[in-house]
């Protein structure tokens, strides 16, 4: 191997300059308190720590939408527990008119409160949520009502999607916007699933879900009390009520039997509400607990621990240092001194 004075001087300036990145390495971690500031620092541990940055964002944005649902959610709550407090009220004035020593005038009355509950029934199945759309409308939200007045049986009313509803569109592409209450429903992701894919539905899938129903099963009736014909819905038994109240005469056994049917049916989709919004509180907790272990990975591969890096810094200087008298010791001597 040939030996020159040369070879001594690059080797020791090399020396220093390797040290001196050392430091300043050392340096720039404990200034930005991440081990990674570049690619080249740890390609792999920089891929890995994106690919944990995508997935927290993305649990974050699944409680995002769970906050969106809870408040859809109560909205759709509110209107029907006041739903069931109406047709709460109405079964107590049923019950009462029922008493033979009430009078027609009494019951002519009571009429009269009917039909007022029966607008406040009619505001709630055709209540919108906070973005405009339809509560009761499944997917067919951006209609103008869930329930509409039916041209062939009138007073009365027709959810959209019954065959009622659709025979009332006024154009075959508006019959098949109604038909689509029918189908589906608003979903939103709240979780990871399978395929990470929003479907047409739930399907009983923990990660989604419903935020709007299908007016047509939650204020569906037996009904009996209803005319041949008419949708049997709780609006119309409501409606034969009152027209029964306003003739003078006692209320259809058939009525107070459908109100029944639909407290039961109201109280079951509340129930149902309830457990939705406990999916949700469940899919954040599980997310924030799972968010929590990928941020400890990310912290691993990234942050620097300032005790090991002030300890590196520390040795990084020293060896630059002896580095720097090792060079000016070195770079005094020449060939001759080495050989002898």
């Amino acid at each position: 191997m040939r030996i020159s004075t040369n070879l001594f001087h690059s080797q020791g300036l090399n020396s220093i300059q390797n040290h001196q990145q050392n430091v300043l390495d050392a340096q720039l971690q404990l200034s930005t308190g991440k081990k990674i500031n570049a690619p080249s620092d740890d390609p792999v541990g920089l891929s890995q720590v994106h690919a944990l940055n995508r997935t927290m964002n993305t649990i974050d944005q699944y409680a995002e939408n769970g906050a969106y649902a809870k408040n859809q959610l109560a909205q759709e709550e509110t209107a029907i527990t006041d739903s069931i407090e109406s047709l709460q009220r109405v079964r107590e004035l049923s019950i009462q008119m029922l008493n033979g020593t009430y009078s027609a005038e009494n019951r002519q009355q009571t009429a009269e409160e009917i039909d007022q509950i029966i607008k406040q029934q009619l505001s709630m199945m055709n209540y919108r949520n906070s973005d405009g759309e339809l509560l009761f409308a499944g997917n067919s939200v951006n209609q103008q009502a869930a329930f509409i007045e039916d041209p062939n049986n009138p007073g009365y009313y027709a959810y959209i999607g019954s065959p009622q509803g659709v025979a009332a569109a006024a154009t075959p592409e508006q019959a098949a916007e109604y038909n689509l209450a029918n189908y589906g429903a608003r979903f939103v992701q709240i979780g990871f699933d399978d395929d990470n894919r929003l479907g047409a539905d739930d399907q009983g899938d923990a990660a989604r879900v419903r935020i709007t129903d299908n007016g047509g099963k939650v204020f569906q009736v037996d009904g009996n009390s209803t005319p041949a014909g008419v949708d049997a819905n709780i609006l119309n038994s409501l409606i034969v009520l009152r027209d029964s109240l306003l003739a003078g005469d006692p209320p259809p056994e058939a009525v107070v039997n459908d109100i029944d049917s639909s407290l039961d049916q109201l109280n079951t989709v509340r129930a149902e509400i309830g457990g939705r919004q406990n999916r949700i509180e469940t899919q954040y907790n599980a997310g924030e607990s799972f968010k929590l272990s990928l941020e400890e990975r990310r912290m691993e591969l990234e942050e620097t621990d300032v005790v090991q890096g002030v300890t590196d810094l520390t040795k990084s200087q020293n060896a630059l240092q002896m580095a720097q008298q090792v060079f000016t010791k070195v770079n005094g001597m020449s060939l001759f001194d080495y050989l002898r």
